[in-house]
This record gives structure tokens, C-alpha cells and sequence, in this order.
């Protein structure tokens, strides 16, 4: 039997940031119900850069609600252009699990922590139990398509300014390695 949320390493790391292992006090209800909502509630699903949007009907009320997950920091975002450069060769396009395990033994999280997430929607604020069902529906969708885990956590790239250098969320020219450049473009 297969697993409905977290199929692949990729998928499970967000998992476990929506349902720690330790948990302590009474059952978190709102799990099960997010669960219930990601499965027949949650259509049109889109992801840009570091924000998933999507329509949520729940009796009879439609919510368009926006996350926005905060993007690795410089230091994040070169271990994981260079891990996912180095294996780059060993690999057919797609992300294999062994890089969770490399990422993070080199002190990168996949995700970042759930309290971090913030969340809008067009009905006013966005529930908690709907911000989980989001998640479980981007549990779903990484688990397709795992490099969707690394393109929400790397900031958005703007064109660079005339005249001036590299704004914070660009990467320098000089810090672009041409061997492995090619391999994480297509991320």
C-alpha cells in the first residue's frame, strides 16, 4: 500500500513539519479535517517561486488563500546548488531521496518551520485548519514532483538594478559555478 501524503523522502519532510513525531497534549484535531479538506476540497493548486495558491470550497464557501513559505538564506542556498549540483550526473531529472538526507545532514531544513508560514486569503485570515490542508495538498504535489521542494524554498530572482550590484535575493555572478550551473537551472 501506498502512502497518501508523503510517498517519497521529500514529500515526508514536509509531513513532518505538519505532524512533528513528539507530540505532547491532547490530539491536534484540526489534522484530520485538513487531512479530509486537501483530498476533495482544494482545487487549483499553484505554486510560484515561494507562494502556493489555491481555491478552497468549504461548505459552500470558496476561499482563495495565498501561503508564502520563506526561502533558505544565502548560505542554505549554496549547500543546496552545490549538493544538488555534485549529484546532478547520477541523476535522470528527477530529485532522488538520498539528497533529503544529504541536505540535511549538511544543516539545511527542506522545510522551514510551520509557524513561519504566513497565509492570506481573499475572505479575510486564513484558518489554521485551512493552512494545514494546504500543506497536505504540497505534500501531495512534492511527492510528484519533488524539485517542487527546492523551487518554494529559493527566492524569487528580479532583475538586476542599472548601475548598482546585486540585490539580496540575487546570487552574484561569481558565486555561479559554470560545471554545475546547468544542472540546477532547471530547478
Amino acid at each position: 500500500m501506498t502512502r497518501e501524503f508523503g510517498a517519497t523522502a521529500w514529500g515526508r519532510a514536509w509531513l513532518k513539519m505538519i505532524e512533528p513525531v513528539l507530540i505532547t497534549g491532547p490530539p491536534d484535531r484540526d489534522l484530520p479535517r485538513a487531512r479530509a479538506l486537501a483530498r476533495r476540497a482544494i482545487e487549483d493548486l499553484a505554486i510560484e517561486t515561494n507562494q502556493v495558491t489555491v481555491r478552497l470550497t468549504e461548505r459552500g464557501h470558496e476561499h482563495k488563500i495565498t501561503l508564502n513559505i520563506p526561502t533558505w538564506n544565502r548560505e542554505e542556498q549554496n549547500v543546496v546548488a552545490r549538493t544538488i549540483g555534485q549529484a546532478a550526473s547520477s541523476w535522470s531529472g528527477d530529485l532522488p531521496d538520498h539528497l533529503v538526507t544529504e541536505l540535511t545532514s549538511a544543516g539545511v531544513s527542506i522545510t522551514p518551520p510551520i509557524g513561519e508560514i504566513t497565509a492570506t486569503s481573499d475572505t479575510g485570515e486564513a484558518s489554521r485548519r485551512h493552512v494545514l490542508a494546504i500543506c497536505y495538498a504540497l505534500v501531495q504535489k512534492v511527492d510528484e514532483e519533488p524539485v517542487v521542494a527546492v523551487r518554494l524554498r529559493m527566492p524569487r530572482v528580479t532583475a538586476p538594478h542599472s548601475g548598482g550590484s546585486a540585490s539580496d535575493d540575487m546570487l552574484a555572478l561569481a558565486d555561479i559555478d559554470p560545471r554545475t550551473f546547468y544542472a540546477t537551472i532547471i530547478l
